[in-house]
Formats: C-alpha cells, structure tokens, sequence
C-alpha cells in the first residue's frame, strides 16, 4: 500500500451536525457490570457526554446514540476509528437507515479523531483517581 495524504474533514459550524465517537475500556466493572464508557462529543461546542456500558459492541452504540437522537435528534455525521462497533454491518445501516454519514478515520493516527482521543486523556486520570478514593463506584 503506498503513501497518500491525509484529507481533513471540513469543520462544521453548527452544533450537534458532526459527533465523533469511541469507548473507553475495559475498565474494572462497577456495580451494575459496566466496564466500558461510550463516549460522544460535538464538533463545533466540544460539548461531550459520557455513557457507561456493559461492552463496546454495536448495539450498545445504537442504543446510545437513540438516546442521543430522542432528545437532540441525529447528527449529519459521525466520526470513528476502525473499531469493531464502529465497522459493524449493524451500526452501518443503522447510520445508512438514519441519513448520518459515516467517516471512519485513518487506521494507525489517532490523531484523525483528535477530539475524542482528548476525552480519553482527560477521563481515564478522573476515573483512575475517583475509583482509588472509592473503590466502590
């Protein structure tokens, strides 16, 4: 495979048009048995919400993102890696059957989803101080 350059995908300037998406984990499961946290931010405000789940598979990013679209409707896109969630035959119709285009970033630079891999920064050291102060939660 030879060398290519990278594209940038445009900015958006309108909220809640472009999220990208990822989990966290496998984490130490807490008391309801979720090990893993789905993680959602919105392109232009960098608002984030943060889901906790039992496994990172396609269903459960469904199911999220319903939740998403209940209260804020869908976004135009969505930016992932390669992961097995995200390439899934069940999350591309659901995107296809929803209108929402589907970007996966480049395999290899985490840097494609920049914003998401930021998250990860900031919540895997909260997580790690929260459940060394109590182990319980």
């Amino acid at each position: 495979m030879g060398e290519a350059f990278l594209k940038p995908i445009p900015k958006d300037n309108v909220s809640l048009n472009t999220y990208h998406i990822d989990f966290v984990g496998s984490l130490p499961s807490t008391n309801k048995t979720y090990q893993h946290i789905f993680i959602v931010v919105d392109a232009f405000t960098k608002f984030t919400w943060f889901y906790p789940v039992k496994s990172p598979f396609a269903q459960e990013t469904i199911d999220k993102l319903k939740l998403q679209q209940t209260i804020f409707g869908n976004p135009s896109r969505i930016i992932t890696d390669r992961g097995s969630a995200f390439t899934a035959n069940e999350f591309e119709t659901y995107s296809s059957e929803e209108g929402i285009q589907h970007l996966n970033n480049t395999p290899g630079i985490p840097r494609g989803n920049g914003q998401i891999e930021r998250m990860h920064r900031i919540l895997i050291p909260v997580l790690s101080k929260l459940s060394h102060d109590d182990p319980t939660k």
